[in-house]
């Protein structure tokens, strides 16, 4: 499966409308863009991938720039603009639902990893680590929506509240878990003509003296009412943690992060490109159900 998504990925590179020459550059951006997927695909050191013995024989023809000047490209926003329109133009390809799911990830570094970047913050109760953490809004068709990558110690509600910004909410359900319990989360979704559903970290308490948002409080009595609404928002909830499993166990997934990824931007960088992937995987899976 490996060589038949390179294929995939060369094919919309070289031969597709989305990477174009930048000008008074000697190599184009599908160049350092296939370099790099290729690594990612191999879970492999850009050093490794720069090498065309352990290219495929029929990429060899390929010319890429200097090793430095690759790794200069890679920083640039054309490059960054390139993998961004590669990654909707396969997000496209997926069908969409009215059923959405925010949530985050944490992706650990080791305890003695020198990364200025990575930052100590909980896994779960009295569970602390270092590193990031990744904040998805997933379909519930398992297609992600739109992703950010933060240090670990950052809060999912007001990240997600700048995610939305980047997703069509008309008509669309939001579920996420007690972390997202916010009246200004709410008030974001229902601005962008979604409703927002979230339990309450202490069920059962009481409201205080401050203003709810009219969201929260219908969130309220569903979710603290009848037994099978409950069931029935961990149900849709759970769709994130299935997407989260495939991303994270498919062989060429996302999975701990390699050694030499490090910093903020080369995490972003590295986990955008495996949900570009990932995206590619679900719709050539996809194609190849629907020939059958």
């Amino acid at each position: 499966m490996d060589g038949e998504l390179l294929r995939h990925l060369y094919h919309h590179l070289f031969h597709g409308t989305i990477c174009r020459r930048p000008r008074r550059c000697a190599y184009g951006d599908a160049v350092v863009v296939f370099i790099y997927l290729f690594s990612v695909l191999g879970d492999r050191s850009m050093r490794w991938a720069y090498q065309k013995r352990n290219w495929p024989l029929w990429a060899r023809h390929l010319r890429p720039p200097s090793y430095s000047q690759l790794m200069r490209r890679l920083r640039t926003s054309s490059i960054q603009r390139c993998m961004g329109q590669l990654n909707v133009a396969f997000r496209n390809r997926l069908p969409c639902s009215a059923e959405k799911v925010v949530d985050g990830k944490p992706l650990v570094v080791g305890v003695y990893s020198k990364d200025r970047d990575a930052r100590r913050g909980c896994l779960a109760q009295d569970q602390w680590a270092r590193g990031y953490k990744l904040h998805a809004i997933v379909d519930a068709t398992g297609a992600v929506e739109t992703a950010a990558v933060t240090p670990l110690n950052s809060g999912e509600a007001p990240v997600a509240a700048k995610l939305m910004e980047a997703v069509n909410l008309q008509g669309v359900t939001v579920r996420a878990d007690a972390n997202y319990d916010s009246n200004s989360l709410y008030e974001v979704v229902a601005h962008r003509g979604g409703r927002l559903i979230a339990p309450r970290r202490k069920p059962g308490r009481g409201l205080g003296h401050h203003s709810q948002h009219a969201h929260r409080l219908e969130a309220i009595v569903i979710l603290e009412g009848e037994a099978f609404a409950r069931r029935n928002h961990r149900r849709h909830r759970n769709r994130i943690e299935q997407a989260f499993a495939h991303l994270t166990n498919l062989p060429f997934g996302l999975g701990p992060l390699p050694n030499w990824v490090r910093g903020l931007a080369r995490v972003t960088r590295w986990v955008k490109a495996k949900i570009l992937i990932y995206h590619l995987y679900l719709s050539l899976t996809r194609q190849q159900a629907e020939a059958a």
